[in-house]
């Protein structure tokens, strides 16, 4: 039982840090011009 709980603890852990690393890769100051130029792009392209 013991065994069972410290596979899912760690299980659960991966998927913590996979989301937070996800989370900082998406928000990385070097990515933000790319990931907003679309955005601006798109409301310019409206007027």
């Amino acid at each position: 039982m013991a065994g069972q709980s410290i596979i899912y603890f760690l299980f659960g852990l991966t998927l913590v840090i996979a989301l937070a690393i996800i989370i900082v890769h998406y928000y990385a100051r070097r990515r933000r011009r790319s990931v907003e130029e679309p955005k601006y792009r798109m409301m310019e392209e409206d007027d």
